[in-house]
């Protein structure tokens, strides 16, 4: 394929991401003539309609849009393996950009391994952000990602961390005032402390119970549920990393133990992104390091976890 053609493919991606050759001009520093020309000499070449326009839009065709589809990720190869033979073997350099998990998972495990690494390789830069959606390595550019739960992609490259476990807990003065609770049907007539999700699906061995929550408290952060659930405000569905230290010391208590639940951390990565040595470098760090990480908060708990914090401030 001759560079026309290349120029081609490529005005043809910017135009299908903006939406339009005025913006795509404005994305690519080309001027709009010249991105409509080189389109233009693609669907020439290739004898099909890649795009439909009128005089107030433009869309892709069916063709177009599978064709787009191919040529981002032909690009993006292209693109990684550009940087991984023009990268030093020995100098650790460039940018990782990495998705994860928030909450305390991510913002006080994660991000202070991620901040020590930078900190012994200053040359990389770590651009790390939080979601709570599973995002797409591929269609966002990420490097690396940290997910919880089974994985559906196999062709991505994955390093476990850790195994979470979940634990269904409530205040000694809250049981007091209720029920025993044996069955995951207890619960359905007390006051639920939740997050996001308005169902708790528990788990014995191959036995599946979902209980809806229909009255109680929804707060999208784990700190507040452990706070709601400390004031004795109901029971609450948390990782054994927010609540571990206050079922040692009995400021909470376990419910249903033989329906807690186990659920893996993992990172992935894109086969193409795995081959550059910054990428494997930080995923080995990582690996190494969160374990020790994680069990050190497990042990002290949040509390001591934001004291120190505040005395950092």
């Amino acid at each position: 394929m001759n560079n026309v053609s290349w120029r081609g493919i490529r005005a043809f991606i910017y135009v299908a991401e903006s939406g339009g050759f005025t913006a795509a001009a404005e994305v690519s520093g080309f001027s709009k003539a010249h991105l409509s020309q080189l389109v233009s000499e693609l669907e020439a070449v290739l004898s099909v309609q890649l795009l439909y326009r009128t005089t107030r839009q433009l869309r892709l065709t069916e063709i177009g849009q599978g064709y787009y589809e191919r040529c981002k990720l032909a690009m993006q190869q292209l693109d990684a393996a550009a940087e991984w033979a023009s990268q030093s073997t020995d100098e650790l350099k460039g940018v990782i950009r990495m998705n994860a998990v928030g909450g305390l998972i991510g913002e006080e495990l994660l991000a202070p391994l991620v901040i020590d690494f930078q900190r012994q390789h200053p040359g990389i830069c770590v651009d790390l952000d939080f979601s709570s959606v599973q995002v797409d390595l591929i269609a966002n550019h990420y490097d690396l990602v940290m997910r919880m739960g089974e994985l559906q992609d196999s062709s991505l490259m994955a390093s476990k961390l850790h195994r979470v476990t979940t634990r269904y807990v409530a205040s000694p003065d809250y049981l007091r005032g209720n029920h025993v609770i044996e069955r995951p049907e207890d619960l359905k007539t007390l006051t639920l402390i939740c997050g996001s999700v308005d169902h708790w699906t528990l788990s014995r061995g191959s036995e599946r119970r979902t209980v809806h929550v229909e009255q109680g408290i929804k707060v999208t952060s784990g700190r507040v549920m452990r706070q709601a659930a400390l004031a004795g405000l109901g029971v609450t569905r948390l990782a054994d990393v927010y609540v571990q230290a206050d079922l040692k010391y009995g400021r909470l208590i376990e419910v249903l133990p033989d329906w807690s639940e186990s659920t893996q951390l993992t990172l992935l990565c894109p086969p193409l992104r795995h081959q550059l040595h910054r990428v494997r470098v930080l995923i080995e760090w990582l690996k190494n390091q969160f374990e020790a990480r994680y069990q050190r908060v497990l042990s002290q708990g949040v509390d001591h976890l934001e004291a120190e914090l505040r005395l950092k401030d």
